[in-house]
Order: C-alpha cells, then sequence, then structure tokens
C-alpha cells in the first residue's frame, strides 16, 4: 500500500503536527506499507529524508508555514501513485492533493481552527465562528473521512458543520522513551534546589497557549508556596514579552526558560519536574500532556475538550474550569508529594492508551476500510470554493477596500483563478 502523508510544514518546524508526521512515517513504514510525505518550502540546512518530496511555495514570515499554488511535477506524478493520501493540514493540503489524485483522502484535524483564528488575528470570537462555519465544512469536503484526536474535537466539528464520517484516533507517542527517559536532567541542571516543587510546560510559546495567563497563575502560587518552581520549555514569537514579563514582576530565581529543545530530549526535560502545568484552551489532544502523563507527572490545566479527552480530574491531575483557577491547582500540587505521586502513578497507566504503534494500528484499519469501498467523494467545483472562501472572509474584510480582498484571494488561488472570480463578482 502507497500511502502518501501531505502536510503544510515539516522538519525543521518543532510542532505537534510534524511530529505526528514523522512518527506516521516511522511506524507506517515499519509495518511494510510505502510511506512518501509531500511539503511546501525548502529543507533545514540538514536536508529532507529520502521520503520526503517538497515543492516551491511561499514562505509566511518565519512561521515554517508556506503557501503554495500547485505542486512540483514530480510531487504531481507521485500523487497518481498514492493509494491513500493522509492530510494533516485543513487549507494547503486537501485541496491541493485532490487536484492530482483520485485516491481516497484522510483529513486528521490537528488543530482548534475556531480558537486559532481568532487569537493569531486578533478576531472576535464570534468572527471567527462565523469564518469557519464556512471554512471547516467546505474544506474537509475534499475528504472521505476525517480523524479527530479526541471525542471532545468530533463534537466540536460537528458543531460546525462538517459533514465528512469522522473518526476517533488518539494521538500516540513512543511511550518508552518517556516511561524510561535515557539521560534524565536533576533541577540543581536548571538551578533550582532538589527540595523545591518544580513545574514544568512544554511547547511553542505563542499567543494561543495562554503563557501570560500561566505566568500570573504562578507568581499567584507562588506566593502561597514559595517552593514552587517553574521550568518553560520551547520557543516561539512571544518568548521576548515573556521573558520581559518575568522580569519585570520579579519571577527570575523561579522560572526559567529552556528554549527549544529536539523531540527525543523532551522526556529529559520532564523528568526532574513534580507536575506538568499549562494554561492553553486551543489543544485537540495535547502530546505534550500525553508525554508528560507517559513520564509520571499530574498535570495541572484549564478545562478544554482536548484536555478533558486526556486527563481525569483529581485522578490524573487537577482540571479548573477558568485560567483564574489555575493558581489553586499548584497550590494543592504543591501541597501533598503524597497527592502528585499518586496522581504521577495513575497518570503513567493511563498513557498506556496513547502507544503511537496502537494508533498507526487503527489509521492502518481506516486505510483499508476506505479502499474496499466505493469511492464517493464528490467535490465541488474550485469556483464554489471561492465564493464560500470569499463568503467566510466577508466579516473580516468588510471594513477593508476590495483591494485587499483581491490580494488575499489572488495569494490563495491557483494562478488564473483570480480574474474568473472577479469576472463573476463582475457579472461577467
Amino acid at each position: 500500500m502507497k500511502i502518501g502523508l501531505v502536510t503544510a510544514c515539516y522538519k525543521p518546524v518543532v510542532n505537534g503536527v510534524t511530529q505526528m508526521v514523522a512518527l506516521y512515517q516511522k511506524y507506517l513504514t515499519d509495518l511494510g506499507l510505502d510511506v512518501t510525505i509531500f511539503t511546501l518550502g525548502e529543507p533545514g540546512p540538514e536536508g529532507d529524508e529520502p521520503s520526503v518530496v517538497r515543492s516551491p511555495a511561499i514562505p509566511l514570515a518565519d512561521t515554517g508555514y508556506y503557501f503554495g499554488f500547485r505542486y512540483s511535477r514530480h510531487a504531481q506524478q507521485l500523487l497518481r501513485e498514492m493509494d491513500i493520501l493522509h492530510c494533516h493540514h485543513l487549507v494547503m493540503s486537501m485541496e491541493l492533493a485532490s487536484r492530482y489524485s483520485n485516491a481516497p483522502i484522510v483529513y486528521t484535524n490537528h488543530t482548534r481552527y475556531d480558537l486559532y483564528a481568532s487569537s493569531v488575528f486578533s478576531l472576535a470570537q464570534t468572527t471567527s465562528d462565523a469564518m469557519m462555519r464556512q471554512f471547516w465544512p467546505q474544506f474537509t469536503d475534499y475528504c472521505d473521512t476525517v480523524i479527530a484526536p479526541s471525542n471532545g474535537l468530533r463534537h466540536i466539528m460537528q458543531e460546525f458543520g462538517v459533514r465528512r464520517p469522522i473518526a476517533v484516533i488518539p494521538n500516540g507517542i513512543e511511550l518508552d522513551n518517556y516511561w524510561s527517559p535515557p539521560a534524565p536532567f536533576s533541577k540543581r541542571h536548571f538551578g533550582f534546589d532538589e527540595t523545591d516543587v518544580l513545574g514544568v510546560y512544554v511547547g511553542r510559546l505563542s499567543a494561543e497557549k495562554r503563557l501570560p495567563q500561566l505566568l500570573q497563575q504562578f507568581a499567584l502560587a507562588l506566593d502561597v508556596r514559595p517552593e514552587l518552581r517553574l521550568l518553560i520549555v520551547g520557543d516561539g514569537p512571544e518568548r521576548t514579552a515573556l521573558e520581559q514579563y518575568v522580569w519585570s514582576h520579579g519571577l527570575s530565581d523561579s522560572v526559567r526558560f529552556a528554549g527549544s529543545v529536539p523531540s527525543q530530549d523532551v522526556p529529559n526535560f520532564l523528568a526532574p519536574a513534580d507536575f506538568f502545568v499549562t494554561a492553553s484552551v486551543s489543544e485537540v489532544h495535547p502530546l505534550t500532556v500525553i508525554e508528560a502523563m507517559a513520564v509520571g507527572l499530574p498535570i495541572a490545566a484549564v478545562f478544554s475538550p482536548g484536555i478533558a479527552d486526556t486527563v481525569v480530574n483529581q485522578q490524573t491531575g487537577y482540571l479548573v474550569h477558568s485560567g483564574s483557577g489555575l493558581a489553586g491547582a499548584l497550590v494543592g500540587l504543591a501541597s501533598s508529594a503524597a497527592v502528585r505521586d499518586q496522581m504521577g502513578a495513575a497518570a503513567k497507566t493511563a498513557s498506556r492508551h496513547f502507544d503511537i504503534r496502537q494508533t498507526v494500528a487503527f489509521t492502518v484499519a481506516l486505510y483499508e476500510k476506505l479502499l474496499v469501498q466505493t469511492s464517493e467523494r464528490r467535490y465541488r467545483p474550485l469556483a464554489n470554493w471561492q465564493e464560500s472562501l470569499a463568503e467566510g472572509l466577508r466579516p473580516v474584510t468588510e471594513p477593508f477596500s476590495r483591494f485587499w480582498r483581491d490580494q488575499y484571494l489572488n495569494l490563495i488561488q491557483p494562478p488564473g483563478d483570480a480574474r474568473q472570480h472577479k469576472e463573476r463578482e463582475q457579472g461577467g
């Protein structure tokens, strides 16, 4: 079976999507499947594995993402040979791939796009929701089946009008690396005492992760439990502002920034911690939370569908219903080593459900099911796709000139379609 993993970004970008794509490639190949990764843009300095096929695209600043209008001829030829296409982004993934292949398409939704759009583009939530009620169903119509990593996300996608069948297959990790970290750090390595109670956050330092709120809640908890410490692992556009916040609020002795680390080293950074903490509510089934559980850490988090499908409140951690309650969870964990040990042991046991080999086995079963079915994909014409996109953008673009909207549409359409769109608008 030939599998095409289609993604809008790949290594050297470090995020949950690239990590999952790399794991899929490894474990599908171990099962004897022929796997090719289709992506956009340029490789990192170390180059790509032979299985990666890139097509030219326009970089979006330093995000690691690209706008691509079409795949290269080489990629187009290989796409036609695939038995299954497994896409991992809502945009710049399914629609592009579907132009060149009639293979069944599976789409894994890794992102709460309703919350992501609101945070990244500073939109009112009502505006973001209006956009996603157009985009989510329209783009997912390009696939045969959607994979949601959690039940909570499946319900959200259905509420936003997604029409395709949705299968729930949890994300997975390589458990062995986390159950026994190969070279664990000590607290002293980061300048803390071994008697300190250390919380750890691992992830991108970006607006949707709500790290300022995490630091505010940590400061409140620190006033009650002065032995608390916090290690922040990861990098991103908010790092400078977060470091400034720590310095200006007198938290420099209690908070450390470790920066970006290779995914294989994450277990060693988790190992010295006493608990994992996050204020993000945009997760769909967070790999970093699963990784922390596998190390044996209890979780302190804000309730959200993706988190609630992973963490059991008062068993494997504390879930609070708003960010303002996170300080109480931190104080609770800092106050009792026995509670931390009990919850950590339960978390480690629960992590067995998230073995990447199980995730891949479920996914292969889905591939095989699609291959024996008659494909009934009914793609809408590109013109309808454009009209739906313009309608979804209307709440955002009305305050701006027609010129700027046309510039955006020119970017995301294949060359030649912008003129057709303008002619339709003018009745030409």
